[in-house]
């Protein structure tokens, strides 16, 4: 795609990463908006910013190629264990080399709609200069990475033409910290893979009937770091098996104590094998199935044939995991740490405290029962309904749309 067929009149998308098939989640929900927009008639130019660590292998410098039809540069700046003032030095650097060729080739853009405060402090001076206004979307709980920074975000931030928050949770936060007002809209999720099946229901159906019981199926899937709450999950998850074996429970009168349980973990992290330990320490390491790296195929054919998603995070300013378990029909846990209030309730899920692992054990336990239950709150038909509504509201083209409108 040349500079005739763009001219002027595109937006320019700017983000931290680009997915690639060795890095496929860099940046993957900033590129899942750009080519909605691109699929909505908006010309669409994607500029990545990679100041990630000179331990993720990549080229230096310019690189330009084109990815689901959208012209792509990605400017890398590997980087160290620096401080934040000389990152974003080395951030203004990379953007200023990287505009200039985007403009020869493309001309300038009408608008530069720009994915965290991060990345737009690294902006601004060129759009003020050439009169282009620029949106943000904030992605990320706001981080004190010093006062003439903090002071950069808060002047780009103010100055933009929109902010766009992901949750209104990070909206509160985004107004506290940096007393920027902004709109919510939630993040693009591409939900092509993630579709409604009944398979869950013929499976348990068949192993009940041939064994009188049957395996309920437990699935998370995240970076396996202390945020996410692995270790929160895996504490839990010992109670609630615990519970089912003893006998002399509760649980052992409702008829679903000869339930079996299983839980699959999906992402690889810093705290993998800490959770690894952790579940060997606790005797329930048979219980668990690691995956370590997972695609957005392999987690929805894992979701298709899953009871519950689960997953206990510290923090989340959205959630995308939760949006793309409901969309296949699977009820959710989730916590309450921001984004997930924004979608979870008591008709597609259960929302518990953050760092409360009896909660949590209490909420699994209710998700078995509810399974064995003749008048089930997440019946394969309610879920099914709850599968359609989440793909009206999150779809790529229903959000481009929202945002374009804000784009100008």
């Amino acid at each position: 795609m040349d500079k005739k067929v763009i001219g002027a009149n595109y937006i320019l998308e700017v983000s931290w990463g680009c997915p690639s098939e060795k890095y496929p989640l860099n940046g993957l929900f900033q590129f899942d908006q750009a080519k909605a927009l691109h699929n909505i008639g908006e010309k669409t130019v994607f500029l990545a910013l990679d100041m990630r660590s000179f331990r993720r292998l990549r080229k230096w410098g310019y690189n330009r190629f084109e990815k689901a039809g959208i012209p792509v540069v990605v400017y890398n700046f590997p980087w160290g264990p620096f401080s934040p003032r000389l990152k974003y030095k080395a951030q203004d650097f990379s953007f200023k080399r990287a505009i200039r060729r985007i403009e020869k080739e493309f001309g300038t853009p009408r608008c530069i709609h720009v994915h965290c405060c991060q990345q737009v402090i690294s902006v601004t001076d060129y759009c003020e200069s050439r009169n282009i206004p620029y949106v943000v979307t904030e992605h990320i709980t706001p981080l004190n990475e010093g006062d003439d920074i903090e002071k950069r975000k808060e002047k780009a931030l103010k100055g933009a033409r929109t902010v766009i928050a992901v949750s209104n949770a990070l909206a509160r936060d985004v107004k506290k910290n940096y007393g920027a007002d902004s709109v919510v809209i939630p993040n693009i999720v591409d939900l092509s893979e993630f579709k409604y099946s009944d398979l869950r229901q013929r499976q348990q159906n068949s192993e009940t009937q041939r064994t009188n019981t049957r395996t309920f199926e437990f699935l998370s899937a995240a970076s396996a770091n202390h945020g996410k709450g692995f270790d929160i999950l895996v504490r839990a998850y010992a109670k609630l098996i615990a519970e089912l074996e003893d006998n002399s429970t509760e649980l052992s009168k409702e008829n679903i104590s000869n339930t079996k349980t299983h839980l699959t973990i999906m992402g690889d992290g810093p705290e993998l094998p800490i959770i690894r330990n952790m579940a060997s320490e606790l005797g329930i390491l048979d219980n668990i199935t690691f995956t370590g790296s997972y695609v957005r195929k392999e987690f929805a054919d894992n979701l298709s044939h899953s009871d519950c998603f689960v997953l206990p995070s510290r923090s989340e300013t959205f959630g995308i995991v939760y949006i793309e378990a409901l969309a296949t029909g699977t009820p959710v846990i989730a916590t309450k740490c921001g984004g997930p209030e924004d979608f979870v309730d008591d008709t597609n899920g259960i929302l518990i405290p953050v760092d409360d692992v009896d909660a949590l054990a209490e909420a699994m336990k209710g998700m078995v029962r509810d399974s064995m239950s003749t008048n089930r709150r997440f019946s394969g038909d309610h879920m099914k309904q709850v599968s359609e509504s989440c793909k009206e509201k999150f779809s790529p083209e229903a959000v481009a749309k929202e945002v374009a409108g804000k784009l100008g």
